[in-house]
């Protein structure tokens, strides 16, 4: 049983999203009659898609391989 906790967290950690952080752009414009101003860029926000309804046949697969574990769990330790 140890060893399967150590499995699932493994995997968890693994299969975990990463978020990167991106380098800041500064952006320098000129206004007129005054000097240069500048700030750092925005960065765009794009969509991201997210969530586990993104990947269907991962969350079967892993239905089926819980239920599997648990028959054999099941016949395995029998009363």
């Amino acid at each position: 049983m140890k060893r399967l906790i150590v499995i699932f967290a493994f995997l968890t950690v693994v299969l975990g999203r990463v978020n990167t952080a991106f380098a800041q752009e500064t952006v320098c414009t000129t206004v007129y009659g005054g000097g240069v101003v500048c700030g750092v860029k925005a960065p765009e926000h794009k969509p991201v898609e997210t969530g586990i309804e993104d990947y269907p046949l991962l969350v079967a697969a892993g239905l089926l391989g819980t239920g599997f574990l648990f028959y054999r769990l099941s016949k395995k330790f029998a009363l």
